[in-house]
């Protein structure tokens, strides 16, 4: 959903209730960092089991996951405040709670991620991730002058194409540049093994195409980002909005229905079945039952949630996770240097 520019003002008056309550946690961390006493814990290891079985923040993570990572980081920190991937870790799911939609995001919330993410670059100053987290929350800052400064900086010392690939591509797309911001995220694919980055980065290739209007050319990108990353409800339902616009009626259906069956309460995918529901009475036609895609059909692969029974008569395997990587947790990244 986009916003004019009265909801936009109005949005940014207000931080987002999914971080409100996590702030004074936060604020509290600040004030005890800049308490020099505290700053001799080192107690290593109950600083990494805090963060034990989180992913890195992305922006399909779900927001209780964030907000369990906000806690566990704080609470790593405090252990050790020379974890970086900790910090890095805190930086991230601060901005991700601070999204109001694609374009959008308060900028208390980047503020408060900004120091975080600073902090990471200092205590990992050869680490991708690191930058990532700092110079997306400037891009989204607008600060331009400074992103482009840091961006020839990290391409310069070369530690980290895929990052620098991928941070060129989202300041090119958010000045506007799609097609440039495009070769970036192809490139950067190059460099990412991670099929969750991949398929944001598959992603954002449409978002980029839907921005300029190439409709029809989107949805091979939401084809390859359900691939690399399974069940996603956020890309699933725009893609299943991309198809009733391009007016394929059973296709936006079929996909409505996947992203339901991986999260029933997910608002979005519930106005669009029922808007569905009213179009098929109105056309006097009866609800359709589980179908193939199109692109099932003519690749001769299954998308993530396709039903059983089609499974059998196209006489494909179900989906199954990518085998060139796993999403890397940010503990092993910033042990490795990983990007």
């Amino acid at each position: 959903m986009e916003h004019n520019a009265e909801q936009h003002a109005f949005l940014r008056q207000r931080v987002p209730t999914e971080y409100a309550a996590l702030r004074p946690g936060v604020e509290e961390l600040r004030a005890w960092l800049g308490d020099p006493t505290n700053l001799s814990a080192q107690d290593k290891i109950a600083s990494k089991r805090a963060l034990v079985g989180l992913e890195d923040p992305e922006g399909s993570t779900p927001i209780p996951d964030l907000q369990r990572t906000v806690a566990r980081a704080i609470e790593s920190i405090k252990a050790d405040p020379n974890n970086a991937a900790a910090c890095f870790m805190l930086a991230r799911a601060i901005t991700e709670l601070g999204r109001f939609d694609d374009e959008t995001y308060h900028p208390t919330c980047l503020r408060d991620a900004l120091e975080f993410a600073e902090r990471a670059t200092q205590l990992a100053p050869r680490v991708g991730k690191a930058w990532r987290a700092l110079i997306e929350i400037q891009i989204h800052l607008h600060r331009d002058e400074m992103v482009v400064d840091m961006l020839r900086e990290l391409g310069t010392q070369g530690f980290a194409p895929g990052t620098h690939a991928t941070l060129s591509a989202k300041y090119a797309e958010a000045r506007g540049n799609y097609d440039e911001a495009i070769e970036w995220y192809e490139r950067s694919l190059g460099y990412t093994a991670e099929p969750q980055r991949r398929a944001e980065a598959y992603a954002a290739e449409a978002f980029c195409l839907l921005k300029m209007g190439r409709k029809s050319e989107a949805e091979r990108p939401f084809l390859l980002a359900l691939l690399e990353t399974g069940p996603s409800t956020w890309i699933g339902h725009n893609w299943s909005v991309l198809k009733f616009e391009l007016g394929n009626l059973v296709g936006a259906t079929e996909l409505n229905r996947r992203v339901l069956s991986w999260d029933w309460s997910y608002a979005p995918a519930i106005d669009l079945k029922n808007y569905l529901v009213e179009h098929y009475n109105r056309m006097q036609k009866p609800y359709p039952p589980p179908i193939a895609l199109q692109e099932e059909q003519l690749r001769g692969i299954a998308v993530p949630g396709c039903d059983a029974g089609v499974l059998q008569q196209l006489g494909v395997e179900e989906w199954k996770p990518p085998r060139r990587g796993t999403r890397a947790r940010a503990t092993r990244t910033f042990r490795h240097g990983l990007e």
